[in-house]
């Protein structure tokens, strides 16, 4: 494994990137907070740039780059610090997008992947439900097959783009036990509706719906894929969800720590800069080795994704449950070396504590990870071959 995975290529787009960032979300991210509003227009504006496609194949609109580009975005726009506009813009092209570039036919990419990587349509990834979260299995909205279409019936909670997307992955009941299947939903359909979900700890920059679907024509040409194995491309899907959600946590700790470290430079108690006692510059130690071991941990994790894709599924669990705890916490570290004015707004890092807390919680919960993690260490072989067979 390389020291320093990026190319003169990566470089350019960060460059490029970094500079979109500081003029169009930057400036912005204090109204768009306050007001809890998801800006459409940046999609378009995303779209507009390329920077949706970086590592999508270029007839489909994409710039035909690696994964390591995908990584780029996810570091420069934790950069803003605004973690809701992140993830609805993140949830937008890794939850729903890769799936029907996997899996999808060439007209279903045409007509979805084409126009979402270009900022035309907006995109979301419909799994969680009010009764099944991490737990894929129990998922309960049904489409009834009805000869010439499926007819969708049931609920979706937590949707990240629920109330603002055009098209919606949606999983799906239509079997039993393990026997689901992915649709390409238009929310345009009849009998679709869509509430926000208000209150939330963070994000409040990101669209969070409540989806509701009574008696809803989908036709058959929005299989996605073959039916009935809409559980086992979730998973697959799964992989690279944590893997980028390892990325960003590692991202947004770093940003807090280094504004730490300014803050401690220019901070004085008892007639000295914060930085010179002792006892926050070790907490200050302490939370760059954090960072570094959580760089380390998701680059690996990066590197086995694109050796084996989703068969790396061991490393990519044990980057997001280690990296999205101690991200958190290196966080809170940063929030207590600001003392009282890390507990206000004016420095941003109350923000990144409430946004970060999300990332033990999505695309699986720690305790879910921990549990997968078990499993493979227990009776790894065996477990690696039924992933394999069916990935």
């Amino acid at each position: 494994m390389t020291t320093n995975p990026f190319t003169e290529d990566h470089d350019l787009l960060r460059q490029s990137f970094r500079q979109f960032v500081a003029a169009e979300i930057t400036p912005n991210v204090a109204y768009w907070e306050e007001n809890k509003i998801c800006e459409k227009e940046v999609f378009r504006k995303m779209g507009e740039q390329g920077f949706f496609g970086v590592s999508f194949p270029v007839e489909y609109g994409g710039s035909g780059m690696d994964i390591w580009s995908a990584v780029v975005i996810s570091e420069e726009l934790s950069a803003a610090n605004i973690g809701g506009l992140s993830m609805s813009l993140y949830a937008h092209t890794y939850l729903p997008l890769p799936v029907i570039n996997a899996i999808g036919t060439e007209e279903q990419k045409l007509k979805y992947l084409a126009p979402a990587l270009k900022g035309e349509k907006i995109a979301a990834l419909g799994i969680t439900e009010p009764g099944a979260g991490s737990d894929v299995g129990g998922i309960k909205t049904t489409a009834e097959d009805k000869g010439d279409h499926y007819l969708v019936n049931g609920s979706k909670m937590f949707i990240t783009n629920g109330t603002m997307a055009d098209f919606i992955v949606l999983a799906v009941r239509t079997g039993e036990g393990h026997q689901l299947s992915l649709l390409l939903f238009d929310t345009s359909t009849p009998g679709f509706s869509a509430v926000a979900v208000h209150n939330k700890l963070g994000m409040h920059s990101s669209d969070t719906g409540q989806l509701f679907f009574e008696n809803c024509k989908v036709p058959k040409s929005a299989l996605l894929g073959e039916e009935h194995w809409g559980f086992y491309y979730i998973m697959s899907n799964f992989q690279e969800e944590r893997l980028i959600a390892a990325i960003t946590g590692t991202a947004a700790a770093e940003n807090a720590m280094e504004k730490a470290k300014k803050y401690m430079k220019e901070r004085e108690a008892f007639g000295r800069p914060i930085g010179k006692f002792q006892v926050l510059r070790h907490k200050l130690a302490q939370m760059a080795i954090k960072v570094e071991a959580c760089r380390s941990f998701s680059y690996r994790a990066v590197h086995e994704y694109i050796e084996t894709g989703p068969a790396a599924y061991k490393i990519i669990s044990m980057a997001k449950a280690y990296v999205c705890e101690e991200s958190f916490n290196v966080i809170n570290d940063a929030l207590q070396i600001h003392g009282g004015w890390g507990y206000m707004e004016d420095y941003g890092i109350a923000r990144s504590l409430r946004d970060i807390r999300l990332m033990t919680v999505g695309a699986g919960t720690t305790e879910i990870m921990h549990e997968i993690i078990s499993k493979i260490v227990i009776d790894e072989v065996k477990h690696d071959k039924q992933i394999k067979a069916r990935v």
